[in-house]
């Protein structure tokens, strides 16, 4: 393990002394320094009216993003502040510099990098990567810290959720690209720190873990027309470092690739996943097939969230006609889970869907698209020995159809436009089986419409939005109906320099809920303004006695606005308003 953090550290000092040196060669003096950035400033005032706060009084928020050129060399630094990160277990406030050179880019502070899905993922550290991409050559290296430690409060059974082990994590990804082929191999490694955390208690569940993940991709092309491409990730997890190797389990592991960098013992897990696709692409029509199975389980500590225990193969054909005025595609495939069968339940589902575009001038445009996912359940009964009768499963089939349309059409001149448009949306939603009892399927149906229309003047810089929104919700025993009007305006002064925009919408919602009917209505008003001076100009003599305006970078903008909402009495709510105010200010240079 150390010999393999000694050669990562020495690649980089190497990386770095070549950089250095070649640097040296293009550096462009002329260039000189360049500063260029922003700063903000963000504040939220909060109160409310009839009910109990439902979020803080007083919130700020401090960003910045600062650049520096220097001789060529791109340095970018952001950071952000509030108060809100004194609250969380991983606080909010991070600081970000990646500066970059021609081909190459370095990540320093509160940073992400993504080396392939199933591996390192956009994963937030806090640490050092670089990226270099030297004529077809790819190469990327990271190293920092993926978790805080976060001690427990055993007075507080909450913090047990927020409770974390110090993590650190350490990879580098390799590969190489030409005319759109790709072949790159990547790993990733993270350890939790076992001593980070003082006292664990007896009930907690956070124990320290150990991944290695590796990760192979091809991407080749033939004939111009035809390509594939391949992923096959590994990962490797201990989920408990403290466990013991025990004889039992000196075989766990043996064959594995990754063996030498984490060993085997009784809590190792092992994953795999692997994508797939093939297509080809003609004239004005293309295909491609695509096949995907992640292993049940599949974890790497280098993503958030994955989608594991599955299987998905789809079929996406797609037609551009008339000089792509007519655009169809379609994507239909089959997608399941248990795939080591060990779960209790089987889940198969269908997925279909079409799409058509038509936009045959500048005035219309036509949109449709249709999905039906079916979803299949197989429900194994658990064997119980003391019940003698035999157990049958159950097959319980879920369906959920879409229709969507869009029509929009624009008129007008060049001083002032037109544009209608109108939304449409069928959704359904039910068990296709019908119970033993012989009655109906439970079927769910939900009804939307939405209509708008804008006018704008542009030479006044003045534009106006009306519309109105229709829904309903029928559910068995349950039917919700929703509607109501909106209005907006948009509004520059003073020579564009300052920009206003109003909002008014309100709606009624009615709910009737086993034969009772509530009525709610809500108006909620919203008013945004911005002011944007224009940089000012100093006048500067040139060597023959005229005089010439140099711009100042600074800008600065200032920034309000008002939310107020009202809600009328709701059985067992009372009516009740809130008011939002938010300021704030930015200075760019």
């Amino acid at each position: 393990m150390k010999k393999a953090k000694l050669l990562t550290l020495f690649l980089c000092c190497l990386i770095s002394r070549q950089l250095y040196a070649q640097a040296i060669d293009e550096l462009g003096v002329k260039k000189g320094v360049k500063i260029n950035g922003s700063v903000s400033a963000n504040s939220v005032a909060y109160m409310a009216h009839g009910i109990d706060s439902r979020r803080d009084p007083f919130n700020w928020f401090l960003q910045g993003n600062l650049n520096i050129n220097l001789f060529g060399y791109n340095m970018p630094f952001s950071f952000s502040y509030s108060n809100q990160g004194r609250n969380f277990a991983q606080p909010f406030n991070r600081f970000q510099f990646a500066p970059s050179y021609k081909w190459a880019r370095g990540y320093f502070g509160n940073t992400s990098m993504t080396f392939s899905n199933y591996t390192l993922a956009g994963h937030m550290f806090n640490g050092a990567g670089v990226e270099l991409s030297p004529g077809k050559w790819r190469v990327a290296g990271m190293y920092g810290t993926l978790l805080k430690a976060v001690p427990f409060d055993v007075n507080n059974k909450e913090s047990y959720n927020s409770a974390a082990f110090e993590r650190k994590g350490w990879g580098w990804k390799a590969g190489y690209e030409d005319k759109g082929n790709s072949y790159s191999i990547s790993f990733f490694k993270a350890k939790d720190d076992a001593n980070s955390i003082p006292f664990v208690p007896a009930d907690a569940t956070l124990t320290p873990r150990e991944n290695t993940a590796v990760a192979v991709s091809v991407r080749q092309s033939f004939f111009k027309r035809l390509f594939t491409d391949v992923e096959y990730s590994v990962s490797v997890l201990n989920r408990d470092v403290r466990a013991v190797k025990s004889a039992e389990d000196s075989l766990q592991g043996q064959f594995n690739l990754v063996k030498q960098f984490l060993s085997p013992s009784a809590s190792t897990v092992y994953f795999d996943a692997l994508q797939a696709g093939l297509g080809y692409t003609g004239n004005f029509y293309s295909i491609q097939m695509r096949f995907e199975r992640v292993a049940p389980g599949y974890t790497t500590l280098g993503a958030y969230n994955l989608v594991n225990d599955m299987r998905n193969i789809t079929i996406a054909p797609s037609v551009q006609l008339f000089n792509n005025r007519v655009q169809i595609s379609a994507n239909a495939g089959i997608q399941d889970n248990n795939l080591d069968n060990t779960k209790t339940t089987t889940t198969r589902r269908w997925v279909g869907s079409g799409n058509i575009s038509v936009i045959p001038n500048q005035h219309w445009m036509v949109n449709g698209s249709y999905s039906n996912f079916t979803t299949f359940t197989r429900v194994r009964p658990v064997y119980d020995p003391y019940f003698s009768n035999p157990l049958d499963s159950l097959n319980f089939y879920q369906v959920n159809t879409s229709y969507n349309g869009v029509v929009a059409y624009q008129f007008g001149d060049k001083n002032i436009r037109h544009g209608i448009m109108l939304t449409l949306n069928y959704q359904l939603a039910g068990d296709a089986q019908p119970s033993q009892q012989g009655t109906e399927p439970q079927k769910s149906n939900f009804y939307t419409a939405n209509a708008g229309y804008t006018f704008n003047q542009l030479q006044k810089d003045l534009s106006l939005t009306a519309g109105g929104n229709y829904y309903v919700q029928d559910m068995p025993g349950a039917r919700t109906w929703f509607t109501g009007p909106s209005l907006s305006a948009a509004k520059t002064l003073l020579k564009k320099k300052l920009r206003l925009n109003a909002t008014s919408a309100y709606n009624i919602t009615r709910s009737t809920v086993n034969n009772v009917t509530t009525r709610n209505g809500v108006w909620n008003n919203a008013l945004q303004a911005s002011f944007t001076p224009q940089a000012q100009s100093n006048p500067t003599p040139n060597g023959s006695g005229i005089t010439n305006n140099k711009k100042v970078t600074g800008r600065h903008s200032l920034n309000a606005a008002v939310n107020y909402l009202h809600q009328q009495a709701v059985v067992p709510r009372p009516q009740f308003s809130e008011l939002t105010v938010t300021m704030g200010y930015n200075f760019s240079f």
